[in-house]
């Protein structure tokens, strides 16, 4: 069998909970593999390290090496240690990157500062980057006056009123370890800006031009485009972190760790623009 004939055995036969995205991403890798997924492990070792990959991308594909692998009852304790041992440089390249990125971003009041200078789309959009953490797939919202019985898992939900606005976020990264995310906003400001919206009953928030739901593609292309700076959502966040860590706000940054669904650890390791050393 092929490399792409393994991965679709495996994603057929699997239990495990993967979505549409991640199943196109393990077959879309397969293709790019210059040698067998069921070779020999040494030779597999040599081939990862011959092509000379961003330790990140490395470790993806080894990682999908490593299921099919187990999934056939094949050997897989020289691709662990291989995979194990990419951990120091793949730390490396992330401080590395920390650091170019802490030089170029705006300040926190600079954000604050163009966040008021906008209305509409642009102002909700960038006021739950600025003050809740969370990531494009969550934005991706269906306005309803009511919550329906069944909550569709892959949709998230947004209500609201004068005086307040309720997020359900049902699908985003990290769903399936933290469950359903509801965010309570009675910010003034920001519900004015929705209501001023119009949203229809049964609306999303950004839809395609005949108003059905965008694909996620698009959708963090056009959210990209909107955001503060045009900085995009990960940037936004951390600026958020390191002004908290200024303010040594450590509360507020467990709170957002909770709102984004990522955990405080990865928050501090992967979005903390001081921790370079």
């Amino acid at each position: 069998m092929n490399n792409m004939e393994l991965v679709k055995e495996y994603l057929a036969e699997t239990d495990s909970k993967i979505t549409e995205q991640t199943k196109k991403t393990y077959t879309n890798i397969s293709k790019n593999l210059d040698f067998n997924i069921l070779t020999k492990q040494a030779l597999i070792v040599k081939k990862l390290k011959d092509a000379d990959r961003n330790p990140n991308t490395t470790a993806i594909y080894l990682n999908i090496v490593i299921l099919v692998r187990r999934h056939r009852n094949e050997g897989t304790d020289k691709l662990i240690k291989y995979r194990n041992s990419l951990r120091d440089e793949i730390i490396k390249l992330r401080k590395e990157n920390l650091k170019k990125v802490k030089d170029d971003l705006p300040t926190y009041q600079e954000l604050e500062e163009s966040l008021d200078k906008m209305s509409g789309l642009s102002y909700v959009i960038n006021y739950l980057f600025l003050k809740y953490g969370v990531r494009n797939k969550d934005l991706n919202l269906l306005h309803v006056t009511k919550l329906p019985d069944k909550q569709d898992e892959n949709e998230n939900y947004l209500m609201h009123n004068k005086r307040r606005t309720s997020l359900i976020i049902n699908d985003y990264k990290t769903d399936g370890n933290y469950g359903a995310k509801k965010i309570e906003i009675s910010d003034k400001r920001f519900n004015k800006e929705l209501k001023d919206m119009k949203l229809q009953d049964g609306s999303y928030l950004m839809p395609k031009k005949n108003g059905d739901k965008m694909k996620l593609s698009t959708f963090n292309e056009k959210i990209k485009s909107l955001s503060l700076k045009n900085l995009g959502e990960a940037k936004i966040f951390k600026v958020v972190i390191a002004h908290l860590i200024d303010k040594r706000d450590y509360n507020k940054i467990e709170a957002l760790s909770a709102t984004r669904g990522t955990s405080l650890s990865t928050v501090l390791k992967s979005y903390n623009v001081y921790n370079t050393e």
